[in-house]
């Protein structure tokens, strides 16, 4: 089998690493230049742990991991208003099957487990594809038109592959009215805790901030579109929305390098099927859950290793094998989905009241109870999950 990955990110390498196992030929094509920056914190969990699993990668993802003392919340003036161990909040709600690491590092543990960021082809992209009952004619950017047996979408949320085969983006996303941003600084302000993932609510906005390794501290913001004039660039928006709002925001601002900020709008994908004839989407270019669910890196190494899994086993009937695979995720991905979107409306409450009536959910998440109805929420509480 002869196989095109369109996007070198959580989902295409997962479905490389698959494929390259069960013999398939495999061109991997990233329209970045080269590798990004490490990027933001994320949890790690559920099926996605359960595919790094599989792939014997638990190892690599350990020693990435960020172990979390205490989620800690403060007020504008600093001081801590309460806090949540987060140790026993991973062995209830996970079982201990769970990380913390950067995006960057996993792709990085990804990109190594495949051979290293020479397997891949950066800087190349699709311009055009076709396809008949036996395989997919593509052209690329660099001017070249290659035969595949199969081709797979997973360019991310604003994949062009989906835009050639299936549509308009504007067909299927699905706005969440937030925006997110994030980077690394030199250097860790002071008063956080070495191990505390510590964060500031006010209304409509969210600023969190974990120290990492190399003297360093890795930031995260979210908030509701409405507060950003609508014409500013990132970086005016920044200061515009969290210029004011406390606490050691004003440093983390300071610290800010434009060249490396992530900012992009929260939104979901909804598409009605992933698949047509030989090609597929994976990852967030067929179901972006979005940031709010906290699930998109595990549905994406999930979803590519699955991928790659049934492609190998499928035989010759590739749409067929497509079609089953999505068949296989679609529940769990749309569980998750809904998650996600419900994530959305009380991750950053608008009010003082609805801040305090999640501060009181959160206060007591550690309790046996409310932890397995949590599970159950957020996808973790089903055998085999």
């Amino acid at each position: 089998m002869r196989a095109l990955i369109s996007g070198a990110g959580i989902a295409g390498l997962a479905t490389a690493l698959r494929l390259r196992e069960v013999g398939a030929e495999v061109v991997l094509a990233e329209a970045a230049p080269g590798p990004r920056d490490p990027g933001y914190m994320i949890d790690f969990f559920g099926p996605g742990f359960d595919a790094a699993e599989r792939l014997g990668l638990l190892g690599d993802l350990e020693r990435i991991h960020y172990p979390v003392d205490e989620l800690t919340y403060v007020n504008p003036d600093g001081e801590r208003a309460f806090g949540i161990s987060y140790p026993s909040l991973r062995k209830r709600l996970f079982r201990g099957r769970h990380f913390n690491f950067l995006r960057g590092d996993l792709e990085e543990v990804l990109r190594t487990a495949l051979g290293g960021s020479g397997e891949i082809a950066w800087g190349l992209s699709v311009v055009a594809v076709e396809q008949d009952r036996d395989g997919i004619e593509v052209e690329l950017s660099d001017g070249s038109i290659e035969r595949f047996d199969v081709g797979i979408g997973a360019d991310g949320v604003d994949s062009h592959l989906r835009e050639l085969v299936f549509g308009p983006e504007q067909q299927f996303e699905i706005p969440l009215h937030h925006t997110t941003a994030a980077f690394l600084i030199d250097g860790v302000p002071g008063g956080l805790g070495a191990r505390d993932f510590t964060m500031l609510t006010t209304p409509g906005r969210m600023v969190a901030v974990y120290p990492i390794r190399g003297g360093r501290a890795a930031t995260f913001f979210v908030h509701r579109d409405n507060l950003a004039p609508r014409e500013a660039t990132p970086e005016e928006a920044m200061a515009e929305v969290y210029g004011r709002i406390g606490w050691i925001v004003p440093e983390l601002l300071d610290g800010l390098d434009p060249a490396s900020l992530f900012f992009d709008r929260v939104s979901q994908i909804h598409m009605s099927g992933w698949t047509a004839g030989r090609i597929a989407l994976c990852g967030d270019a067929a179901w972006c859950v979005s940031l709010m669910a906290g699930q998109g890196a595990s549905l994406a190494l999930a979803g590519g290793e699955a991928l790659g899994r049934a492609l190998g086993e499928g035989g010759d009937d590739v749409p067929g094998t497509l079609r089953r695979w999505e068949g296989s995720l679609r529940s769990d991905v749309e569980q998750r989905r809904k998650a996600g979107a419900d994530t959305a409306r009380w991750f950053v409450p608008e009010t003082r009241r609805r801040m305090f009536v999640r501060d009181l959910v959160l206060r007591s998440s550690a309790m046996p109870v409310l932890a397995a109805l949590a599970r159950r929420q957020i996808g973790v509480g089903r055998p085999g999950t």
